[in-house]
């Protein structure tokens, strides 16, 4: 069991540099080419205006949200809030996604987005609770009195 949580935070940043590759990749294809990606979807954008929402709303957030999460994996004491903030990030966009599904529809591209949306909340709580357990085990053996290795101490 030591081993497993000795693993744990790599673990945990396995799943959040995913979600920013995947975050940095649907940023970058609407930053540099929101028109085509627009088309691909059949939505029209008549004007300037039009093409900049869309590069800001589906190029600049994810974006940003993917920069965010990079952040967090790179350091140990703040895995947590990168895989609350992704739980949360992830969670609305499954319950908008789900409400689109039941408001206008059920079309084959957003279900299997709506899959895909469910596993990664799924996986962002299982890690949101190896954090948790990771760091009360780190605080029972501090109390214990053993030592600390690494940067762990400073996962509290």
């Amino acid at each position: 069991m030591d081993k497993f949580w000795r693993f744990a935070p790599w673990i945990t940043r396995l799943l959040l540099l995913a979600v920013t590759a995947l975050f940095t990749l649907i940023g970058w294809r609407y930053l540099a080419d929101p028109v085509g990606k627009a088309a691909a979807d059949e939505i029209t954008l008549g004007s300037v205006m039009a093409i900049s929402r869309l590069r800001v709303a589906f190029g600049a957030f994810p974006l940003a949200f993917a920069v965010i999460l990079l952040g967090c994996l790179v350091s140990t004491k703040r895995l947590l809030i990168g895989l609350v903030v992704l739980a949360t990030m992830i969670g609305i966009v499954t319950a908008v996604r789900f409400l689109g599904i039941v408001i206008d529809g059920a079309a084959a591209e957003a279900l299997r987005l709506l899959q895909v949306e469910a596993i990664v909340l799924t996986l962002s709580v299982i890690g949101i609770l190896i954090e948790l357990g990771r760091r009360r085990r780190l605080r029972e053996i501090s109390i214990a009195g053993e030592p600390q290795t690494g940067h762990d101490h400073h996962a509290n």
